[in-house]
C-alpha cells in the first residue's frame, strides 16, 4: 500500500531536516505562508489539469476521461516530489523548524512540521479527485451504468451484506473525500512516518527527565521501546485509521477459519476493509502472532468466486508460511550497515562530516529503496508458488488436480488486475500481470 513515490518524499523530507541549519532568516509565520502557498499551488495545478480533461470530454463520461484524470494527478505528484526540497529550504520553513526545535519546541512536533505541507497538498488532491469522482458518479448514473461495477458476479456473500452499508449509489463529494483520505496517500503517508514520529516523542520525554549522563542510554532504550511497539500494534492504530472492522460470521469467515486451521497458522484474525468498492484488495498486517491480521477488502470479496478468494488467501497465508516478513527486513538491515560502514571509515575531520552524512544516506537510500523492490517482487512469485500447495492441503476443490489451483489464482489475478493497462503494469512492490501468469503456468 506504500508506493516508491510516498517513500521518496519521506526519505526526501528528512534529507532536507538533516541539511538545514538553525538559522532562521524569516519568520515562521511568513515561512509557514510560503511553504503552504507552494503546495496551493500544485494543488490548484491539478485542479485546472482536471477541468481542462472534464472541459474537452463530452458527457457520459467514460473511464478513460477518469484516467487521464489520474494521470494528470500523477504529474502533479511527481513535480511535487521534485520541488519538494526547494518547498522546505527556499521558503526558510526547514530553518524556522530548525530554529525552534533548538528553542525548546519539542521534535516530534518539529519533525510533523517538516511533513505539514505534502499532508496538505495530499489533503487538496483527494479534495479535487472526490469533486471528481461525484460528477463522474452522476453523470454514470443519468446513463444507467456504475463506475463501480465489479468485473464478474459473485457467489461470496455480498460486502455491503457483511458490513450492513446503506451508501447511496451516488455518494457526495464530502463522503467521497473523507474516504479518499482514510484509505488514500494521507494512509500510506501516516504509516510511513507513524514509526518516526512515536520514536521522536519517547525522546522527547527521555530528555526532558533524564539527566545528561544517562541521556544516550536511554534515547536508545526508547528507540527500541517505540520500534518495538509500532510493530505491535500496526495493525491496530492502522486499522483504526482506515476503518477495518471484523470479518462478520459467515460462509467467507467460517472457510478462511478452517484453511488457518488446517494449515496450522495461528494467530491471524480476519478483517474486512470497507472501501464502497475502492479496494479489491488483500494484505496481511502485523509481523507477529496475535497481533497479525488478514485484510480483505470488500470489493475483493464482491468480485471473486468462492475459489478465487481461497486462492487470494492462500496467497496471503503463504507470506506467513513462507516468513516473507523476514526477508523484507533484510535491504533496511544492509541500509543500516552501509550508514555504519561510513560511520566506521569516513574521516572523521568535521570539514567531511557533513558531506559523509550525504553520501552515506544516498547510497543507504539507493540499496534500501533497490532492496524492497526486488525483494517484494521475489516475495510476490514465491507466495503464488506456494500458495498453490497450500490450496491442495486445505481446500477440497484442489485435492487432486495440480492445475486447478493455479487456473483460479490466475483468473483472479486477472480479474483484479486485467481491467486496465495502469492496473496491469508492474509497480515497485509487485510484479506486473504478465509475469505473475507466467509464474503460474506449469513447464513446458
Amino acid at each position: 500500500m506504500i508506493s516508491l513515490r510516498l517513500l521518496l518524499l519521506v526519505l526526501a523530507t528528512l534529507g532536507c531536516r538533516e541539511l538545514v541549519d538553525g538559522n532562521a532568516e524569516i519568520a515562521p509565520l511568513l515561512a509557514s505562508l510560503a511553504v503552504l502557498g507552494v503546495s496551493l499551488g500544485f494543488g490548484l495545478l491539478f485542479k485546472a489539469s482536471a477541468v481542462h480533461v472534464l472541459a474537452g470530454s463530452s458527457p457520459p463520461l467514460e473511464q478513460a476521461c477518469w484516467e487521464r484524470c489520474g494521470r494528470a494527478r500523477q504529474y502533479v505528484e511527481r513535480g511535487w516530489l521534485a520541488i519538494l526540497p526547494v518547498a522546505l529550504l527556499a521558503t526558510g520553513w526547514g530553518a524556522a523548524l530548525n530554529a525552534l526545535e533548538q528553542q525548546g519546541l519539542p521534535q516530534a512536533i518539529a519533525l510533523l512540521g517538516w511533513f505539514l505541507p505534502s499532508m496538505f497538498l495530499i489533503v487538496l488532491l483527494e479534495l479535487t479527485a472526490a469533486q471528481i469522482d461525484e460528477l463522474f458518479h452522476h453523470r454514470s448514473e443519468s446513463t444507467g451504468t456504475s463506475a463501480d461495477a465489479p468485473a464478474n458476479v459473485s457467489a461470496n456473500t455480498s460486502a455491503r451484506e457483511l458490513t450492513d452499508e446503506s451508501d447511496p449509489a451516488c455518494p457526495s463529494w464530502w463522503s467521497e473525500w473523507l474516504l479518499r483520505l482514510r484509505l488514500g496517500d494521507m494512509a500510506s503517508l501516516v504509516t510511513c512516518i507513524a514509526p518516526v514520529l512515536v520514536i521522536a516523542m519517547l525522546t522527547d520525554v527521555v530528555r526532558y527527565f533524564a539527566y545528561d549522563l544517562w541521556v544516550t542510554r536511554l534515547v536508545v532504550a526508547a528507540t527500541l521501546v517505540a520500534l518495538v511497539s509500532v510493530v505491535l500494534f500496526l495493525p491496530v492504530w492502522l486499522g483504526r485509521w482506515m476503518g477495518v472492522v471484523s470479518l462478520p460470521a459467515g460462509e467467507v469467515r467460517e472457510r478462511i477459519a478452517a484453511q488457518t486451521l488446517g494449515l496450522n497458522v495461528r494467530g491471524v484474525r480476519p478483517m474486512l476493509l470497507p472501501s464502497r468498492g475502492r479496494w479489491p484488495g488483500a494484505a496481511i498486517v502485523g509481523w507477529f502472532p496475535r497481533f497479525r491480521q488478514l485484510w480483505l477488502g470488500d470489493a475483493l470479496i464482491d468480485r471473486l468466486s468462492p475459489r478465487q478468494l481461497d486462492m487470494v488467501v492462500m496467497h496471503e497465508l503463504a507470506h506467513v508460511t513462507r516468513r516473507h516478513f523476514l526477508w523484507r527486513i533484510l535491504p533496511i538491515v544492509w541500509a543500516a550497515g552501509i550508514v555504519g560502514l561510513f560511520s566506521a571509515f569516513w574521516p572523521s575531520d568535521p570539514a567531511w562530516e557533513t558531506a559523509g552524512t550525504v553520501v552515506s544516506s544516498i547510497v543507504a537510500s539507493v540499496v534500501m529503496l533497490f532492496g524492497l523492490g526486488a525483494m517484494a517482487h521475489t516475495c510476490e512469485l514465491d507466495a503464488d508458488r506456494s500458495a498453490c500447495t497450500l490450496a491442495r492441503q486445505v481446500c477440497p476443490w484442489a485435492q487432486g488436480d495440480c492445475a486447478k489451483p493455479a487456473q483460479e489464482l490466475s483468473d483472479a489475478l486477472i480479474c483484479l488486475l486485467g481491467g486496465s493497462s495502469s492496473s496491469a503494469d508492474a509497480t515497485w512492490l509487485h510484479p506486473n500481470l504478465q509475469r505473475r501468469l507466467e509464474n503460474l503456468s506449469p513447464p513446458s
